[in-house]
């Protein structure tokens, strides 16, 4: 029987829970080779006999991004030599392109120099997600493979595959502990998810598998452990600093963005106010232009008519041009 002691609400999908449940293939074992099996029988691949070796938090050699390594939630290799990389994500950017990334970086730990490329070893990217990798995609498990463009259907290898197992695709189908209760990969991830929150529930599912029981065990040693809940809250209180920096950031970023906005609305404000003036300055002067060409049209036309009059009476061209403001030769052509 497992303790009846108030299990508490903190997920074992945590990753520090999670690191410190499956620490190594000497307490955790058992339950790891339960979950991986269960995983491939879902999935149509062979399942494994026995788990070689074991490690949570597993640095990855190599820099990567400004780090001294990257690190795997649990990396496992399997009496087989198929290596497995589990792995809680809580962010859904690049996903496949992550899991591409360090599967290829554990396989290549493995596939020693001057080795044929017929011993290379299979690895299997198991990603726990708390999400819809694509939102078209809604099956509880999405496998990534590589296979051929033009005939999506054959594989190019079997080294490589990368499973997304989608919990609310899995909590939107099985609601209940009794839909879980005949099959032992729907009870993992009940026991994920949900299970662990109940005493006389995990009692029940670790009652299904040996596994499972490792797990009930592990988890609630790993609840009481001192030193997980400090690491746990340090975890918690460096999220709340980080959307803190987040939020700040993102308020700055919006103050900043409201000020340039402000500043060219003043600028461009200006600017059309400027150029309404030179606008309006350009139209009075041709305005004005236009006037005085119209009265200087309108005298013209009124010395003309004036000059024919005094031409009909016989005046003297000249005095008519004096009075007029016209040529001789105009006066002549009228």
């Amino acid at each position: 029987m497992i303790s009846k002691q108030k299990v508490g609400r903190i997920s074992p999908l945590n990753a520090i829970v999670f690191a410190c449940i499956f620490q190594d293939a000497e307490k955790a074992g058992k339950a790891m080779l339960d979950f991986l099996n269960a995983v491939l029988k879902h999935v149509g691949e062979e399942p494994i006999v026995e788990i070689l070796d074991m490690k949570s938090e597993y640095a990855v050699f190599g820099e990567i991004a400004n780090q001294k390594y990257g690190r795997l939630d649990v990396r496992v290799k399997a009496e087989s030599g198929r290596i497995f990389d589990v792995e809680v994500q809580i962010d859904k950017d690049y996903m496949n392109e992550r899991g591409f990334f360090y599967g290829i970086r554990i396989g290549e730990e493995e596939f020693k120099s001057g080795s044929s490329y017929i011993h290379m070893p299979e690895v299997r990217v198991i990603n726990l997600v708390d999400f819809y990798v694509r939102d078209d995609k809604t099956h509880v498990v999405e496998p990534v493979v590589v296979s051929y463009a033009n005939n999506p259907g054959e594989l190019a290898t079997e080294k490589f595959k990368m499973y997304h197992i989608q919990l609310p695709a899995f909590r939107k189908e099985h609601k209940t502990l009794e839909s879980v209760k005949n099959d032992t990969f729907l009870a993992w991830l009940y026991m994920f998810d949900r299970g662990y929150q109940n005493p006389d529930e995990m009692e029940v599912l670790s009652d299904m598998t040996e596994g499972l029981r490792n797990f009930a065990t592990r988890y609630n040693y790993a609840i009481s452990d001192p030193d997980l809940i400090r690491r746990y809250r340090m975890y918690e209180d460096g999220k709340h600093d980080i959307a803190t920096r987040i939020e700040v950031a993102e308020r700055k970023a919006a103050e900043k963005a409201t000020k340039e906005a402000e500043e060219k609305a003043k600028k461009a404000a200006k600017e059309a106010e400027e150029k309404a003036k030179k606008a309006a300055k350009e139209a009075a002067e041709k305005a004005k232009e236009a006037a005085e060409k119209a009265a200087e049209e309108a005298e013209k036309n009124n010395n003309i008519k004036v000059a024919k009059d005094l031409k009909q009476h016989c005046v003297d061209p000249a005095i008519i041009s004096s009075a007029t403001g016209l040529s001789l030769d105009e006066i002549a052509r009228l």
